[in-house]
C-alpha cells in the first residue's frame, strides 16, 4: 500500500510539473523575434572633432597589414561603423569635419573616438571635442579626455529624433 501511494504522490508531483511547464512554453511566441531596422535620418548632419592635441600614429599598437587604410593615430566609429578621416586634417586644434557616410539612427546612437597624443607630451591631459551639428545648431557637444599621455578613447552617447517634416511617413 505505501508503495502504491508513493508511486501515486510521484505521478501527481511529476505531471503537474510537466503539465505547468507545458502549459508556460506553449504562451511563448515560436522562432525569434523580428528586429525592426532602424530608421535611417536624412538632413545635413556634420561631425566636428577638435583635438586638443597632435594626433600621431600610437608606438604601441599593434601593426597589421589590413590596418593601412585606417587614419594614423585616429579612429571614428558611428554605430561600430567607421569613418573616413582625412589624414591632412589632423592637426593641434583644427577641426575634423566629417559630412560623408554620418548614416545616424532614429533614437539611440553612439560616436566612438580613439587618438593617440604625441610621446614627448606625456605630462599633459588631452581632449578630443565632439560636436554633431544639424543644420549648423548643435545636436551633441561632449569632450572625450585622456590623463597623463594616455591615448584618449571614449564613447559619445545620444539620442536623435526624426524633424518634424520626416515624421510624416
Amino acid at each position: 500500500m505505501r508503495f502504491l501511494l508513493t508511486v501515486l504522490i510521484w505521478i501527481i508531483f511529476a505531471g503537474g510539473l510537466w503539465a505547468y511547464t507545458a502549459q508556460r512554453d506553449a504562451a511563448l511566441p515560436q522562432g525569434p523575434s523580428q528586429v525592426a531596422a532602424p530608421k535611417i535620418l536624412t538632413g545635413s548632419y556634420v561631425l566636428e572633432i577638435t583635438p586638443s592635441f597632435t594626433i600621431e600614429k600610437d608606438p604601441f599598437a599593434l601593426a597589421l597589414d589590413d590596418d593601412a587604410s585606417q587614419t594614423p593615430g585616429l579612429e571614428v566609429r558611428l554605430n561600430g561603423r567607421a569613418l573616413e578621416v582625412d589624414a591632412e586634417q589632423i592637426k593641434r586644434g583644427k577641426v575634423i569635419r566629417i559630412t560623408d557616410n554620418l548614416k545616424l539612427s532614429q533614437g539611440f546612437n553612439e560616436f566612438y573616438v580613439k587618438a593617440s597624443p604625441p610621446m614627448a607630451e606625456t605630462d599633459l591631459n588631452h581632449g578630443l571635442r565632439v560636436r554633431l551639428l544639424d543644420r549648423g545648431m548643435p545636436v551633441v557637444d561632449r569632450t572625450v579626455w585622456g590623463g597623463s599621455g594616455t591615448v584618449v578613447a571614449g564613447t559619445v552617447s545620444f539620442s536623435i529624433a526624426a524633424h518634424k517634416e520626416d515624421a510624416h511617413d
